[in-house]
């Protein structure tokens, strides 16, 4: 009677002593086991992020005047920092591809401002899960602020639990899918409906697989069709082939059983397509880039494409970032003199080398760049040729070994 009231406070009416390893493992029969894929693990998902931080994290700042001319104090000052070294520990590739990746993950990065004297030191990267951001539209911080509303944000250390408090100029904000450009939202909410979609089709598929979904079972016989003999016949097989053990099912001479296959394949297939067009269009990144177009991959997606791409879903989180790179790290003098930040990249490197070339000699041939320039472009010594640093306009028709007086190898025309 004991071990029975101590099993029934264990909430079983009996439990054999033992070890849980010690005892057999006890599963459900004559029930088909449900599948559930959660949305967050989509794969879609995770590479489109992938791809975004990826590229991200390939880009490098500088300081840029009204004429694009470079600004060659404030970048030895700032380029240590922002390109090599944000804080020990952490080169620049690995801090802009997890600021990218918090951006789009949790709808906000944030980065700590550490000056010195004016200077900037370090930029620490917060994990956006333990930031808050208040407005103090109740005055706590008025005797401080001297009367200013501001927004102000609350940071917890993960590891220490300490509480830090930030005001805006003293971080790094970085926003993603903002309604009120204060804070930004997950990629994840806003696209819960495609992912849920996709994740149903998937546990849905799945379970089909796993349970060994094959289709109806029609059988045919001669006898009376009363439906009460129906109902009886069906439950029979159904209780027959309950235990997935059965595989064989034994029939009376003259009855048939016939197979319909129910292939559902095509329709959820349709369905996970839509989902997975929905969420590369959410985040600008074309299906080919994912390697979903017909298996041709990469190798069919043009120069002219990849040019859109750039132009309409990097460019705009590169302007982005250089805006909130501006506002914080620039004084009020040197933005109102015109300084800017931008991405000191290459504008062609996301071509490929073919595409590159051909473009850099139109370039040239146009008078946009100088031979020097072009060659630098594809990480080529300079030559030594004086003409070599001298804008020439040649229709675009030249190559980058010609010279200006001998465009094509035709010579001079007189």
């Amino acid at each position: 009677m004991f071990e029975k009231i101590k099993a029934y406070w264990r909430g079983s009416a009996y439990r054999p002593p033992g070890n849980a390893r010690d005892r057999p493992i006890i599963r459900d029969v004559s029930a088909g086991r449900i599948i559930k894929v959660a949305p967050d693990g989509n794969l879609v998902f995770a590479t489109c992020v992938k791809l975004l931080a990826t590229y991200l994290s390939q880009i490098r700042w500088g300081v840029y005047g009204a004429k694009f001319d470079a600004s060659y104090y404030a970048n030895t000052a700032l380029a240590p920092v922002l390109n090599a070294v944000p804080y020990p520990g952490i080169n620049a590739h690995d801090f802009w591809y997890m600021m990218e990746v918090d951006r789009e993950t949790a709808g906000n990065a944030y980065a700590y401002i550490r000056m010195d004297g004016g200077v900037l030191q370090e930029l620490i990267r917060l994990d956006p899960d333990y930031m808050k951001i208040y407005w103090d539209d109740a005055g706590v911080l008025d005797a401080f602020l001297q009367g200013n509303r501001k927004l102000i944000y609350e940071y917890r250390d993960p590891i220490t639990q300490r509480q830090y408090v930030f005001f805006p100029e003293e971080l790094i904000h970085l926003k993603a899918h903002s309604v009120n450009g204060i804070v930004g939202r997950r990629a994840i909410d806003v696209l819960s409906g495609a992912l849920n979609a996709d994740a149903e089709v998937e546990g849905a598929m799945r379970t089909a697989v796993h349970n060994g979904f094959a289709g109806t079972i029609v059988l045919s016989y001669t006898s009376d069709l009363s439906v009460s003999k129906q109902k009886t016949l069906q439950k029979q097989i159904q209780d027959l082939l309950a235990n997935t053990n059965n595989t064989i099912l034994p029939l009376p001479a003259g009855m048939k059983a016939d197979n319909i296959a129910n292939d559902v394949t095509a329709y959820y297939s349709a369905l996970k397509n839509t989902d997975v067009q929905s969420i590369s269009a959410f985040f600008g990144i074309p299906l080919v880039m994912l390697n979903i177009g017909g298996g041709t991959g990469m190798g069919t997606f043009s120069a002219t494409q990849m040019a859109q791409f750039y132009g309409a879903t990097i460019a705009p989180i590169v302007d982005a970032y250089a805006s909130e790179l501006t506002a914080k790290l620039l004084s009020t003098k040197q933005i109102g003199a015109g300084f800017t930040f931008d991405s000191t990249n290459d504008i062609f490197d996301f071509l490929d080398p073919e595409a590159k070339s051909s473009v850099l000699c139109a370039y040239t041939g146009a008078g946009i760049l100088t031979a020097n320039e072009a060659r630098k472009s594809i990480k080529y010594s300079p030559s030594s040729d004086a003409m070599a640093d001298k804008l020439t306009q040649r229709g675009g028709t030249g190559s980058l070994g010609d010279s200006p007086d001998n465009e094509g190898g035709k010579g001079n025309e007189k």
